[in-house]
């Protein structure tokens, strides 16, 4: 299924972190300003913020990109590599699209929302 871009309106993410004595989980939700879908409909940029205030209270820029294939990546101020495009792994439902991106010690749950 192919996914619109123009149709996620809400965007969500857990990301965990694996320690060796317990996992850690950041929960995020999107600020108050609506997702920007680019002109060509390949992007979507979004900010999201820690649920948690008091651990982590910035802004995170987020932009999704698809291509041609319909592959996703992800470009993000959180990560390192601010300009590096992640590749994500895709599940959809009639209600959301979850994006995943796998790592050694921590995995990325992005949940886009269909309006």
């Amino acid at each position: 299924m192919s996914v619109d871009l123009t149709r996620l309106k809400y965007f969500s993410m857990t990301y965990v972190f694996f320690e060796d004595e317990e996992d850690i989980a950041c929960e995020y939700e999107q600020t108050e300003q609506d997702p920007l879908v680019a002109a060509d409909g390949l992007s979507i940029g979004f900010s999201l913020k820690n649920i948690d205030q008091a651990e982590d209270n910035a802004c995170y820029s987020m932009v999704l990109l698809k291509n041609s294939d319909d592959e996703f990546f992800i470009k993000s101020d959180y990560f390192d590599d601010v300009d590096a495009p992640y590749p994500l792994d895709v599940e959809t439902s009639d209600d959301d699209v979850k994006f995943t991106l796998q790592g050694e010690d921590e995995v990325m749950y992005l949940y886009g929302f269909f309006e």
